[in-house]
């Protein structure tokens, strides 16, 4: 069996319960869609972001649920590079809708059942999640350049 292309969720269809409708959503220059769901107020996640806690729910394009979260800790190094992109600007309590095309996703590699061959996430697969911010840590800048010497 060959690998099929990268997916493109312009040009996919979704399960009508999880209420996307790509045309209304933002794309990014990475191809990344997000639709905010509820403005929050605060602090907003940056490129400098290193931690942040979210209650979050991951999809295939089907519905399924792959992956739920509580107040979980993240680190946005640790993700898929088109989460932690589509967190970015998303402030304190609020939440956002983010789909993910396989490139900025898990790509070619199918993620596995731990012990098993099954695949949870098919290769090549679109991502969606629901994603609330709950807070965020953002390291303060150096201030090397403004102190006298």
């Amino acid at each position: 069996t060959g690998l099929g292309p990268p997916s493109d969720p312009a040009t996919e269809t979704f399960e009508p319960a999880l209420g996307i409708t790509i045309s209304q959503m933002t794309r990014l220059e990475n191809g990344v869609y997000i639709q905010d769901l509820l403005l929050g107020a605060g602090d907003s996640v940056t490129a400098e972001t290193d931690t942040v806690w979210v209650t979050y729910s991951g999809f295939l394009k089907d519905g399924e649920e792959f992956d739920s979260g509580v107040n979980t800790r993240l680190l946005p190094d640790g993700i898929v590079p088109g989460l932690a992109q589509g967190m970015i600007g998303m402030k304190i309590g609020g939440r956002r809708m983010i789909v993910i095309p396989s490139a900025m996703g898990y790509g070619e590699q199918s993620v596995t059942q731990p012990g098993t061959v099954d695949p949870v996430i098919p290769r090549q697969s679109t991502l969606v999640f629901r994603i609330e911010l709950l807070r965020l840590f953002t390291p303060p800048e150096d201030d090397d350049d403004d102190q006298d010497s």
